[in-house]
This record gives structure tokens, C-alpha cells and sequence, in this order.
């Protein structure tokens, strides 16, 4: 709470924005003071918004006028930051002035922002500052905007879903996008599931996929998972991936569609009967594989849960030795009985 006055301020008020308590006054007076003060703040940070818009306190200013102001304020704060959207949105405060714009600009003021981004679409998700302003493209602008940034992404999907940043807009896209509209962006993921479901970033796109897009594409991670199962199971970031698979499969929307895919799932797991190092016995006592061994315990239906279970109790005896053992036989109970 600033213990400033008005009449400190009165007469200096585009300065007061950019220190820390004027600031904060500033904003108090925009939330909470009369129309005539709302109106006094406005007029003086108008002329100084895109200097205020980078400025550590000043952006804050500005924010509060976006989301405070009618709609001809908004527009008016807006035209004094065409032409710098780019600039504005790489930089650490100004980022923020654009996502709040974007949340509250008017469809016609969104798209003419949006254009200023278009042909340095890619440098922006790159940014690690920028990246917020076209996540918040995804989440506010109309679906029928969108397809600069789903063109982008269906050049370069696996660099995309891989990078720090480009993973987070990809994740935004499926969230918001109605399945089918992504298809071509999605089309080389067959060949890029195993390379993206272990990498740091590109395992929470994969997941998202699971959650979100076709049925077609979730087929594509749940068999390029079985191929590979045990050397996925034992990473650290493609184990989640498995997990997810398993969950969605069996609880997912989709799962029925899903049924054939996760049986050839389970039995990728299960491996043959008699064989003394099944994929099983190879994860079950792995500090990341008996994760994966509780959750196919959960989520095993049919036949296939029985085969599980009689496997499992086969290696009784060693899951008691180790810590990881002892989990996966406490799920054993939880899920059967005694």
C-alpha cells in the first residue's frame, strides 16, 4: 500500500509511473480512485506509454490501464505501440504490456498487433520473454487468427516440440485447437516420438498429444512407445511418457478406439511367456521402471491383468528385496487383494 498522496503526485505523475512507489500509487488510483483521477492518470501516461511499457515500474502502470480502461483508452494506449510490437514483447517488462493487450484489445487491434509479429513469428517463441506473448496469441486470439502460428509449427514440429520455449506455444495449440486443425503440423510424429518422448522438453509435448489431439496421432506415440519399451521405461523424462500412455489408454476419451493399441502396449511389456527377462522383469525393480509397473497395474484390464499379476507374484520373493519391489507389491495388494 503506497503512502503517497495525490497531492505529491498531482503534478509529476508520467515520472511518479516509473519509480517503485509511484507505481504502485498510481495503480491504486486506477483501481480504486475516483473517474477524474482514473482520467488525470491516463492523460499523463497516454504520451509516455511506450516508454512506460519496458520501464520496471512503469509497465505496471500501463497494464492496469489496459485492463481498467474503456475501450476507446485501450485502443488509444494500443496505437501508441503499433509498430513496436516485436521490440515490446522480447523485452522483459514490455512482454507483459503485450500479453495484457492481447487479453484485452479488441478483436481488430489484436490482429493489426499480430501482424507487426508475423514475419518474426519464429525469433519471438525463441525468446524466452517473447515465447509468453504468442502463448497468450493462442490462448485469446480468435481460432480463425491462428494459422500464422500453426504454419510455423508444421515446418519445423520436432525442432519446435524439442526447444526450451517452442514447446510450451505447441502445448497451447493443442490445448486450444480443435483436433483436426493440426493434422499437418502433426503428421511427422511417427517418425520423432521416441527422440521427443526423451527429451527434456519434447516429453511434455508428446504427453499433451496423448491428452489432446487425434486418435490417429495417440495410435502413432502408443506404438512407436512399444516398440522401445524398455530403454523408454528406464529414462527419466520418456518414463512419464509411458505412464501417460497406459493412463490414457485405459481412461483416456479415446480409450475404446485405443483398445488394440494398448493390448499391443501391455504385450510389449508382458513379453512371451517362459522368456527368463521379459521387458517386465527388465523394468519392475528400475528406479524409474517400477513407476511405470505400478501404473500398468492400475490401469491393466482383461485377460492381459491376470498374466500381470500371476508374473508379478512369480517374482515375489525379489520384489521383496528392494524398495522399489515392496511399491510395486503394496500396488499389487491395493489393486487385487490379499
Amino acid at each position: 500500500m503506497s503512502k503517497l498522496t495525490w497531492e505529491e503526485v498531482d503534478h509529476r505523475l508520467g515520472d511518479c509511473a516509473k519509480e517503485q512507489d509511484g507505481s504502485r500509487f498510481l495503480q491504486q488510483r486506477v483501481d480504486e480512485g475516483s473517474p477524474e483521477e482514473r482520467i488525470k492518470v491516463f492523460d499523463a501516461i497516454l504520451p509516455n506509454t511506450l516508454q512506460l511499457a519496458s520501464d520496471p515500474f512503469g509497465n505496471f502502470v500501463v497494464q492496469k490501464l489496459l485492463e481498467k480502461g474503456n475501450e476507446d483508452q485501450v485502443s488509444a494506449l494500443a496505437e501508441c505501440m503499433l509498430g513496436n510490437a516485436y521490440d515490446l514483447s522480447i523485452s522483459p517488462y514490455g512482454c507483459r504490456v503485450v500479453q495484457k493487450m492481447l487479453q484485452f484489445l479488441p478483436h481488430s487491434a489484436q490482429v493489426k498487433l499480430v501482424q507487426e509479429l508475423g514475419s518474426k513469428l519464429i525469433p519471438c517463441i525463441k525468446n524466452m520473454h517473447g515465447n509468453h506473448v504468442i502463448q497468450k496469441c493462442v490462448e485469446h486470439m480468435s481460432l480463425d487468427c491462428l494459422d500464422f502460428v500453426i504454419n510455423a509449427m508444421e515446418d519445423q514440429f520436432e525442432f519446435m516440440a524439442g526447444h526450451v520455449y517452442g514447446c510450451r506455444v505447441i502445448q497451447r495449440l493443442l490445448e486450444r485447437c480443435p483436433a483436426q486443425r493440426l493434422g499437418r503440423m502433426l503428421d511427422s510424429l511417427p517418425e520423432c516420438v521416441s527422440n521427443l518422448a526423451r527429451d527434456e522438453h519434447g516429453n511434455y509435448v508428446i504427453q499433451c498429444i496423448l491428452e489432446h489431439a487425434r486418435p490417429e496421432d495417440k495410435r502413432n506415440v502408443l506404438d512407436a512407445i512399444a516398440e522401445n519399451i524398455v530403454s523408454l521405461a528406464k529414462h527419466k523424462c520418456s518414463s512419464n511418457v509411458v505412464e501417460k500412455c497406459f493412463e490414457v489408454a485405459t481412461v483416456g476419451k479415446d480409450s475404446e478406439i485405443l483398445s488394440d493399441a494398448k493390448e499391443n502396449l501391455m504385450k510389449s511389456v508382458l513379453g512371451e511367456a517362459g522368456d527368463p527377462n521379459t521387458p517386465l522383469l527388465q523394468i519392475m525393480l528400475d528406479k524409474f521402471g517400477n513407476y511405470i509397473v505400478q501404473k500398468i497395474i492400475r490401469y491393466s484390464r482383461g485377460p492381459q491383468r491376470n498374466i500381470l499379476y500371476d508374473r508379478l507374484m512369480g517374482e515375489e520373493n525379489h520384489l521383496k528385496e528392494s524398495p522399489a519391489g515392496k511399491h510395486i507389491l503394496a500396488a499389487l495388494k491395493k489393486e487385487f487383494g490379499d
